[in-house]
Order: C-alpha cells, then sequence, then structure tokens
C-alpha cells in the first residue's frame, strides 16, 4: 500500500463523522442528478413514441403538382426496401366541422380503414373508421370541444361543399395539436369530397427502425426526385430540439448543486491543511516530498468522490426503479399522462459519475496545493 493512500485513509477515518457528511453531500446530489435524468428520458421517450405513432416515420409529397396519381406504383416501389414496415397513402385536406352548436376548422385524413386500423389501432378509443357508410373518427379534444358522441351527425363544409357524416369513432395520440384538429375519414370519401378522383396528397411511411429515418430518406430522394420527402426529425425537429435543451438545463442546473457540495469538501479539507500544519511539517522534515503531501490530499479528495458517486449512483438507479414500479401519479386531464415516466440510461450515469468524480478532485486541489507549501522549518520554527 503507498504510503499517500495509507495516510489518507487514516485521516478520513479519524475524522469519520465530516467524511460521512461529505460522501453523503456528493451521493445526494448524484443521486438527484440520475433521478431527474431518468425522469426527463421518460417524458422524452413517451413525447417521441406518441409523436412515431400517429405522424408518418417518413413523408413523400408531391413537388411541383398538389397531387399524386401514380402512387400505388410509387408503394410498390418503396415496399422493395426492406427497412419499410408500411405505406399508406393518404389525402390530407382542410375543412370544417360543423354540427348544430358548433363549428370549428378541421384538417381531414383521408386514409383507407384497413390502413387506418393497421397504424392507428392503438389510438382508437372506440369505434372504427366504417368505409361502407359516410363516417368519420374524430380526434379526443375535438369531440370534447364540439360535444360529439358515437352516432352523431356532423357537416363536413369545403370549397366544394357540404357533406353529412357520422361519427362513428374517436381516437387520442396524446398530443393536443392533433386530437384537437384531426379528423378521418375514408379515403374514397375524402376523393369524392374534395373532387380529387383517384388521387394522394401524401404517402406515410411506417418504418421497423425509426431512427434509420435519416439515410433511407436520402436513398428515396434518390429513387423519387420528384416527390418531396421529409422525416419525423424534420416535421418536430423544434420539438426535439427544445427536449434535449431541457435534458441539458437539467443537468448543469443539478451539477450546480453538486459543485456548492464540493465547496464543502474543500472548505473541510482546508481546515484539516490548517490543523495538521504541524504534521506536514514534521513529514516534510522527515523526508517527505512536496508531490507525496500533495497526493495525500488528493486522495482523500478522489476517496471521497468515488464513495459518494458510487453510492449516489446506486441510490439514484433505486429511486428510478421505485418510481418505475411504483409510479407517482399525476392528474391526465392536465398533463396527458397518468403517472411519471422513467427511462435509464447507462451513458447518463455515465456522463454524472464522471463529471462529479471530476468536481470533487478539483475540489481537492486547492488544499493540497496550499498544503503543499507548507514550509517544514517556518513551521517547526513557530511551534517548538
Amino acid at each position: 500500500m503507498r504510503p499517500e493512500f495509507f495516510l489518507a485513509r487514516q485521516q478520513l477515518r479519524m475524522r469519520w463523522k465530516q467524511t460521512l457528511v461529505s460522501v453523503l453531500s456528493v451521493a445526494v446530489g448524484v443521486m438527484i442528478l440520475t433521478a431527474a435524468l431518468s425522469l426527463t428520458n421518460g417524458f422524452e421517450s413517451d413525447m417521441v413514441d406518441k409523436i412515431l405513432g400517429t405522424t408518418p416515420h417518413i413523408s413523400l409529397k408531391p413537388g411541383l403538382e398538389d397531387r399524386m396519381a401514380n402512387y400505388p406504383v410509387v408503394q410498390r416501389q418503396l415496399e422493395r426496401h426492406p427497412e419499410i414496415k408500411a405505406t399508406v397513402p393518404l389525402l390530407k385536406e382542410q375543412a370544417l366541422i360543423r354540427n348544430p352548436v358548433h363549428t370549428t376548422g378541421t384538417l381531414v385524413y383521408g386514409i383507407r380503414p384497413a390502413d387506418a386500423e393497421k397504424v392507428m389501432k392503438r389510438y382508437l378509443q372506440r369505434g372504427i373508421l366504417d368505409g361502407k357508410q359516410a363516417s368519420v373518427v374524430v380526434g379526443s379534444e375535438l369531440a370534447k370541444k364540439l360535444q360529439l358522441f358515437m352516432g352523431d351527425d356532423v357537416q363536413i363544409i369545403t370549397v366544394h361543399g357540404t357533406s353529412d357524416f357520422r361519427v362513428t369513432g374517436t381516437f387520442h395520440s396524446g398530443l393536443y395539436e392533433l386530437d384537437a384538429r384531426i379528423v378521418l375519414m375514408p379515403l374514397d370519401q375524402t376523393q369524392q369530397i374534395y373532387q380529387a378522383g383517384d388521387q394522394i396528397n401524401e404517402i406515410f411511411v411506417q418504418l421497423k427502425d425509426v431512427f434509420s429515418a435519416p439515410v433511407l430518406a436520402k436513398t428515396l430522394q434518390g429513387d423519387q426526385p420528384t416527390l418531396y420527402v421529409r422525416t419525423w426529425m424534420d416535421s418536430n425537429q423544434s420539438l426535439l430540439s427544445a427536449m434535449a435543451l431541457e435534458k441539458k438545463v437539467i443537468f448543469l442546473v443539478i451539477l450546480f448543486i453538486i459543485i456548492v457540495a464540493m465547496m464543502g469538501i474543500a472548505n473541510t479539507q482546508v481546515m484539516i491543511v490548517m490543523e495538521k500544519t504541524v504534521d506536514i511539517g514534521i513529514l516534510r522534515a522527515l523526508g517527505a516530498s512536496r508531490g507525496q503531501i500533495g497526493r495525500v490530499f488528493l486522495t482523500q479528495g478522489m476517496l471521497i468522490g468515488v464513495s459518494g458517486v458510487v453510492l449516489g449512483a446506486l441510490l439514484g438507479v433505486g429511486c428510478s426503479l421505485y418510481l418505475s414500479v411504483f409510479p407517482v401519479r399525476i392528474p391526465g386531464d392536465i398533463y396527458d399522462l397518468d403517472y411519471l415516466p422513467v427511462k435509464m440510461e447507462i451513458l447518463d450515469f455515465v456522463w454524472v459519475a464522471g463529471s462529479s468524480l471530476v468536481i470533487t478532485v478539483l475540489a481537492s486541489f486547492f488544499p493540497a496545493r496550499r498544503a503543499v507549501r507548507t514550509d517544514p522549518i517556518e513551521t517547526l520554527r513557530r511551534h517548538i
């Protein structure tokens, strides 16, 4: 065992109460930071999951023309790519929806009932999109706004006229903007009221791996130069950037709390240096080098940091697991979540542990520097 490590350990044992407080201050900071990042990851994952469930992973739209008539050919070409899970033709148009009480703007999604069942089944709250009658499925928030119920009649008003439809279902995506605006309608009926013939204006592409979208989009753009190709990341860039910024802010704010705790560790070690001035002078007189004296205090900081980081990481994992098994309930009508979602990521724990350990060692640098500058002759002369 190196003498520096032995002296550092003995000093920490002798002052075990201060050592315990220092270790706990680091551990609590690490635990709070890891738990906060796990909650942030949970919110981000939940939001991305909702986005991916209701928006295309890749969308293809006409470039120069408003609509495309050769979409079956394009679909067959797209389905040759093994990364693509499904392709769905859509006709998206603006409209007004009206019942005897309210009128509001909406975005009509013309989609085949079989495709709606395939790509949006998990979000259909009740009912189905019935292609055998003039039916619509409305978003949950839109249904609340217009006070619509199953079987109610509504009117869809377009530039081509007014058409009567019956509400045969509702869907809930979890994204307010979609739930408050979207109306699903059978594709053939949408084409009829908008006089679009057998044309669409978007192909919804669903991927097996959503994160392969940017690479595949470049390939598809080369294969379909007359179409405009856009990924889900492009469509939601501002939201994804905001979530990434939020995570960084949380990391920095709580990291500052850890830095404050490290200042307490530095202050404790400075007091140790002042109390042990004679001992340091004796060690120097007996032949201990400046480097050895400095390494004693740096080793103390390292031991406190490693102990606090390991304990804090374990507490952070425990806290995250507890919140996963026994989730905290929140008002679902306000936050559109029934509980706090949690998602732990190894990389977050690595960043937190590394940052905390570096800060702890840096907090020990000033006391170590002060101890190194101790003059053994002057120290012994003053205390003899």
